[in-house]
């Protein structure tokens, strides 16, 4: 508590001397849509508990920060407490780019859809980038995030169409979260499971590989993503990239940059994004690397969530084998119905050459 009271009564002061008189004030302009709303970051105590006695003791010290208002606030005074506070208790806003995205995702291989990278090929290939660093020991519900994430990816390669490809690379599971291991953790990321098809008892090996360590380089993963998807060219592969984190990059190795990078490859892949049990920081960071990427981004709290968010990639894979079963089907058919036109072409030029054409010759002769 103490440590609260210390942090805020700083943190006012230094408000009231950024703020000055009245006529210095300046206020951040108030957002009047959800789209204004989504492009801001998400506040600080966007989860706050309002609801136990302990939670309601420390609301008073959190927001004392904000400045006075209890003597007849100028209306300028008014809604710069009112941007100060939402700065603090912002929710998590969508924004109508992520709803779009979402929805092409949902409608995969529709040919209404011009981005090529929508479209089904006759490879499909998902990589899970997951984030195992110290923070994903952490648990929920009793159980470690690291777990929770292991099991729901489980749960999805185990119903993953027999055609298609996957592969997991992790990050940060070398060393520790001291800053003697900085250097080593923040170069580790590996690719436990190549691209390939599942292979159960393989795959569990590659899950037993590793476990939440130290920290957390999301641009040296990503970068490294590209080289593990660099034979898997977009012109012929549907390639999918999950990228499963509990918070920022801690390694300063510019994520952003390197998912851009990997978007605009020809490798041409679909970017989605899922913070797990992510404080306010950390998804803003996350929200702009699925932006940059026109990916989605979604939070999710626990590991129902997270089993949730791939059912829905569960759903696009099996979409996939039946277009896939399909466009086999009519090859075949189509096989079938070629090699009947080249019969009837032999026969009809053997008529000709053998019966009819000779008919003529033998009678001019």
């Amino acid at each position: 508590m103490e440590i609260i009271k210390n942090k805020t009564v700083e943190d006012k002061k230094a408000n009231d001397e950024n703020r000055g008189t009245q006529n210095e004030i300046i206020v951040d302009p108030l957002p009047t849509s959800y789209e204004e709303l989504a492009k801001l970051q998400a506040g600080e105590y966007e989860n706050i508990d309002l609801v136990s006695d302990e939670a309601k003791a420390k609301v008073k010290d959190i927001f004392s920060v904000l400045p006075d208002i209890s003597k007849s606030p100028s209306k300028k005074e008014l809604d710069y407490y009112f941007r100060e506070l939402l700065k603090m208790v912002q929710k998590n806003y969508e924004g109508p780019e992520n709803l779009i995205n979402r929805l092409k995702f949902e409608t995969f291989g529709n040919p209404n859809i011009s981005d090529s990278r929508y479209q089904f090929k006759e490879n499909l290939n998902v990589v899970f980038i997951i984030d195992a660093s110290g923070s994903m020991a952490q648990k929920i519900n009793g159980k470690e995030k690291m777990a929770s994430a292991k099991d729901s990816i489980l749960n999805f390669v185990n119903k993953l169409p027999k055609d298609a490809k996957v592969g997991i690379r992790v990050y940060g599971h070398k060393g520790t979260g001291s800053d003697a291991d900085k250097a080593l953790s923040c170069s580790s990321s590996e690719l436990v499971y190549p691209i390939s098809n599942y292979n159960e008892g393989e795959f569990q090996a590659a899950l037993n590989k590793f476990s939440p360590s130290g920290w957390t380089p999301i641009g040296l993963a990503l970068r490294e993503a590209k080289n593990d998807l660099a034979s898997f060219d977009g012109a012929n592969n549907t390639n999918i990239v999950y990228l499963v984190s509990d918070g920022i990059d801690t390694c300063e190795d510019q994520p952003i940059e390197a998912a851009k990078d990997l978007y605009s490859s020809n490798i041409s892949p679909i970017i989605n994004v899922i913070g797990f049990d992510v404080d306010s920081e950390g998804q803003n960071q996350l929200k702009q690397i699925a932006a940059a990427t026109d990916g989605i981004y979604d939070t999710v709290t626990n590991e129902g969530e997270l089993q949730e968010q791939l059912e829905k990639l569960n759903d696009l894979t099996n979409q996939w084998q039946e277009w896939l079963e399909m466009g086999k089907q009519q090859y075949e058919y189509k096989k079938v119905s070629n090699s009947l036109d080249i019969f009837t072409y032999i026969a009809g030029e053997q008529i000709k050459s053998r019966t009819r054409e000779y008919k003529y010759l033998y009678n001019f002769k």
